[in-house]
């Protein structure tokens, strides 16, 4: 619980900091800002999901490379740089594009999570039903022989 507190209350002090800070900075300095805290939140959350066991490790691994892709995307803006040169897009379109496809990226993995899960349900809930009309089979004979005594 105290700890708890004391984590909201960095944060909190962290936070008042960065927004006194951000009034001062450029644009693009306060993207490249908004960008790093929205990655270290990313990382913390994940770390805290895989401790209390509610996230796997497989896509934690797949949330901590979204979290450092955001940090490089913050801390690098070269490589924005030269994706915008590229594509011939201005900074925050080309921003947005690389985060997009990532994200994109992730969402497919988890589709293929997915569509491996319901084959899974699929080939346990044939096994039940075979299980089920074992069960019911042998009732029934238990049954008549019960009857026949």
């Amino acid at each position: 619980m105290l700890r708890k507190a004391v984590l909201i209350a960095g944060a909190g002090i962290l936070a008042v900091l960065t927004l006194h800070w951000m009034t001062a900075a450029t644009q693009m300095m306060r993207i490249r800002i908004l960008m790093a805290v929205v990655s270290m939140g990313v990382f913390v959350i994940t770390l805290l999901t895989i401790r209390t066991y509610k996230l796997r490790e497989k896509y934690a691994i797949l949330w901590l490379t979204t979290a450092l892709m955001i940090t490089c995307v913050a801390l690098f803006p070269g490589l924005v740089e030269t994706a915008r040169q590229w594509f011939g897009m201005q900074y925050v379109t080309s921003l947005v594009a690389v985060i997009f496809v990532f994200l994109v990226l992730v969402s497919f993995h988890f589709s293929i999570a997915l569509s491996a899960l319901n084959d899974k349900v699929a080939a346990h809930a044939g096994r039940i039903a075979i299980q089920q009309a074992r069960i019911d089979e042998l009732a029934e004979r238990l049954e008549r022989i019960e009857k026949s005594r």
